[in-house]
């Protein structure tokens, strides 16, 4: 499809101290390139931030109040994904997307059942990890997936793509703050928009990647996500797991 304006893109790279992986950093060397191949500008900006809502919250308000950019692209610095993975949520031209990739942690007491023999070591912890998205199902339970999009109830922030126009709409939905201190200097006109702060949903609390998209939707759009790429994430073991091939295996997508 497409895009509707040449793409300027905030590239956002949140970090605890500083550090970054060192696949991520060959994968972000990777997407610049496929950036710089296909026209598209680009510029980065970086927090090195304990608390990640703050972060997040940052990094949205910059985004809002420098107009020239087009999307807002977040990138967490402890993932390996491919070049493809940012040019193809951007041509997806969609209000906001992210691709879906596996948590760090993963219950090791999980029990091998009759449906897992015959599959080997890494098709089973492909299968068995959770991920960071959410299908809209059928009464059915299952999900369907065209070209690798499906539209999500959320999907995590690692690798996610938001359009200027959706940011703008979910404003009336936020809770606006004087910026604080330590962001001041960056955003002359002093607004800070809590986009990312946390809400619960019947009771139960919900991380800022999940309020976000709640808030998205409660704006009346839609959540969508990539869900045939494979990503690695890095924790205390490296997770790698693409979520189609894990729906395929558990039998809950179709085409």
């Amino acid at each position: 499809m497409p895009l509707r304006t040449q793409p300027n893109i905030l590239i956002a790279l949140p970090t605890y101290n500083h550090a970054v992986h060192i696949d991520f950093a060959l994968a972000l060397a990777r997407t610049f390139r496929a950036l710089t191949e296909a026209g598209m500008r680009y510029e980065t900006i970086h927090a090195a931030s304990s608390h990640i809502i703050r972060a997040r919250n940052f990094f949205a308000n910059y985004f809002l109040s420098h107009g020239e950019f087009t999307h807002l692209l977040f990138l967490d610095t402890d993932m390996e994904f491919s070049h493809e993975a940012p040019l193809r949520l951007i041509a997806g031209d969609k209000p906001v997307a992210g691709v879906a990739y596996p948590h760090r942690q993963f219950d090791h007491g999980r029990a091998i059942t009759q449906a897992d023999v015959g599959l080997s070591l890494r098709d089973w912890l492909e299968k068995n990890v959770d991920y960071t998205a959410a299908l809209q199902t059928n009464a059915a339970g299952d999900g369907f997936v065209k070209d690798g999009w499906a539209e999500v109830r959320h999907v995590g922030t690692g690798l996610f793509l938001i359009r200027r126009d959706a940011l703008e709409a979910v404003v009336p939905l936020t809770r606006l703050y004087r910026a604080p201190a330590q962001y001041a200097s960056l955003l002359p006109d002093g607004r800070f928009y809590g986009f990312f702060d946390t809400v619960a949903d019947q009771g139960v609390y919900l991380s800022e990647d999940l309020s976000f998209c709640q808030r998205v939707r409660e704006a009346g759009l839609p959540v969508w996500a990539l869900i045939d790429e494979t990503v690695v994430h890095h924790g205390s073991s490296a997770i790698s797991g693409q979520y189609l091939r894990a729906l395929q295996m558990r039998g809950h997508v179709g085409g």
